[in-house]
């Protein structure tokens, strides 16, 4: 469904979800593994996250001077909560304002009520009680950000593994193809600044869908293509990241925002420079 083995271009392939599926290759050879990045982009394990209906905020931009925020809502109704987009967008833009350190952690001396102490440690408020449809404060807290963190590193981890264990360099890689129903609603550059995607050049990314349910079809209609899909299999190969000691390292790199290691994003470290 990808078309990952119609050309010469060297193409980086990742579904991003609960589990993130990702396989780096071209016509002539296909690398693939898979990592548990558990269910942060879902909405789950959030204090007030929840799935992409109506009633979610799946944008956010935040004024770097007075760090109020400003959303835009699924159906344009009163926010309920904030999906895994929404979540992506507020911790990129939390960072890039100094909300954020790379660390993930709040800093609680800003001169805004949005920022304040709970139970739980820091947390920002994003939608006050009386703009909500659920009458209480819609808040991000650190733990929040933690398990964002830890989703992101392991998607990250899990396709630079690929690309050393192949000697493949990423900025080499001529298109990254996002798959999945929920990663058709990510937007890149937000992505980029928090460390999931690689710091590529937009006009590199497409947007794919649900390519299972696509694949699927095609092997239910077309007796070729399942035949297809059976030598796209045992031509691929598998790497088990949980046999790669070197994937525990890469994880471990990639908790930060974006990641230890800055070069790797220059166009982050760009932002960082503009709005400081």
């Amino acid at each position: 469904a990808s078309g990952m083995r119609d050309g010469s271009e060297t193409s980086l392939f990742i579904d991003v979800g609960t589990n993130g599926e990702m396989v780096l290759g071209s016509a002539d050879w296909l690398v693939t593994c898979a990592c548990s990045a558990g269910p942060a982009f879902e909405g789950a394990g959030i204090a007030h996250g929840m799935r992409a209906d109506r009633g979610a905020i799946e944008e956010v931009w935040i004024d770097g001077s007075t760090y109020e925020p400003t959303s835009r809502v699924i159906g344009n109704a009163a926010p309920e909560g904030i999906c895994g987009s929404g979540l992506i967008s507020l911790v990129a833009e939390m960072f890039l304002t100094g909300i954020l350190d790379k660390g993930g952690n709040i800093d609680l001396t800003l001169d805004t009520s949005r920022v304040r102490r709970s139970r739980s440690g820091g947390e920002y408020v994003l939608a006050w009680a009386d703009e909500s449809a659920t009458g209480e404060d819609i808040v991000i807290t650190t733990v929040d950000v933690d398990n964002l963190l830890r989703a992101k590193a392991a998607i990250y981890a899990g396709f630079n593994v690929l690309a050393d264990g192949v000697g493949v360099v990423l900025e080499s890689v001529d298109r990254v193809l996002i798959g999945g129903s929920f990663g058709k609603y990510i937007n890149v550059e937000k992505a980029v600044d928090i460390g999931l995607l690689p710091d590529l050049p937009w006009e590199r990314f497409d947007y794919l869908g649900n390519t299972s349910v696509r694949g699927a079809y095609l092997a239910l209609l077309d007796r070729d293509a399942r035949t297809e899909i059976a030598e796209i299999a045992s031509s691929m190969t598998y790497i088990e990241l949980s046999a790669d000691n070197s994937f525990y390292e890469a994880f471990t790199s990639a908790l930060f925002l974006p990641h230890t290691d800055l070069s790797r994003f220059p166009s982050v470290a760009a932002a960082m420079t503009n709005k400081g």
